[in-house]
């Protein structure tokens, strides 16, 4: 099934599929005293639209039904099918400093940022096979983004309505710089996005656009998040979930130990993020997991290098040491 029906009060989750080792993306369709809303809308291949259209279908409406479509953040698992729906008649709203970057990074030009993530990636030690290999896999799944018209923009604390529910936007930073999340303060339902998943953690990724300090921003949102009043939680990984302040604890402490990790292996010596990337991840079966392997691994060593622990050193390619 397409739909699993209610998996909150008049909410349904429609598991739309990807081309990725992570399989689904889930989008929620939200039914309202006035209508019909989405968050997030999957990346655009020909079976994600089909199962997208056949997952509101499911729930007695057409697409053309979708009043406001909420994308939680920029990437195109979350952002790819936001201009079919728009096409039909839904109003695209985001974060405003995310719609700025949406704007940027899915705009005529899209291999401006891959550029710039490319040249980035090789300072710190990426063999340039590897780093070809991971801009074509970003360009081709840049092509799975639909081209998208005006995005209604919203600030961090203000209430949006989606199809007559009331519901705060949660500027949740780290996974992208600015991810937003919806809460749903009377039913105590968080649309989570990225920022808290039930069996994975969120990828946190530095790049040479990205606010200072990504990771020390995460962990600061989770912080902020675990004190809302929320008893059910709709990642848009994963299952739907109660206890958000227990997987919160989890996540916290499993990046307490991947940076404890990440100092045992620069202990003593002066490598390339690449090189403490595959001993972080000896595993990476894609270019696509290159890339956030090693994005994830330098928003580690920042935030390392911002507490004094690790100093970075400037040469072909960058290294990295104990302070």
């Amino acid at each position: 099934m397409a739909v699993d029906v209610l998996v909150a009060p008049g909410i349904r989750r429609i598991a739309v599929p990807l081309p990725l080792a992570l399989k689904i993306v889930n989008v929620y369709l939200v039914e309202g005293a006035n209508g019909w809303g989405l968050v997030d809308t999957g990346l655009h291949t020909s079976e994600g639209e089909r199962v997208l259209r056949d997952g509101i279908a499911d729930a007695g409406i057409d697409i053309a039904d979708i009043q406001r479509v909420f994308v939680t953040h920029v990437h195109p698992d979350h952002m790819g099918m936001a201009g079919t729906l728009q096409s039909a008649g839904a109003e695209l709203v985001m974060h405003s400093p995310e719609a700025q970057n949406a704007r940027v990074l899915w705009g005529e030009d899209r291999s401006l940022l891959v550029d710039q993530a490319y040249g980035f990636f090789l300072e710190h030690g990426m063999p340039s096979k590897v780093d070809d290999d991971m801009k074509e896999s970003w360009l081709a799944m840049a092509r799975r983004v639909d081209a998208f018209g005006a995005i209604t923009e919203v600030e961090n604390g203000s209430l949006l309505d989606l199809g007559g529910r009331s519901l705060r936007v949660v500027w949740t930073p780290g996974h992208t710089d600015y991810h937003a999340c919806l809460v749903d303060e009377d039913a105590g339902v968080l649309f989570a996005g990225d920022h808290v998943l039930p069996r994975i953690t969120s990828n946190i990724s530095l790049y040479p656009w990205s606010r200072e300090d990504p990771l020390g921003d995460f962990l600061d949102a989770l912080r902020a998040v675990r004190a809302l009043d929320v008893t059910r939680v709709l990642p848009a990984h994963g299952d739907p979930f109660d206890d958000l302040g227990g997987r919160i604890d989890e996540l916290l402490e499993h990046h307490r130990e991947r940076l404890a990790k990440v100092v045992d292996i620069v202990d003593g010596r002066e490598r390339a993020a690449y090189a403490i990337c595959r001993d972080l991840f000896p595993v990476l079966r894609s270019a696509h997991e290159e890339r956030f392997a090693l994005a994830e691994t330098l928003a580690h060593l920042r935030y390392l290098e911002r507490r004094g622990t690790v100093r970075e050193i400037p040469g072909e390619p960058i290294l990295w040491r104990m302070r």
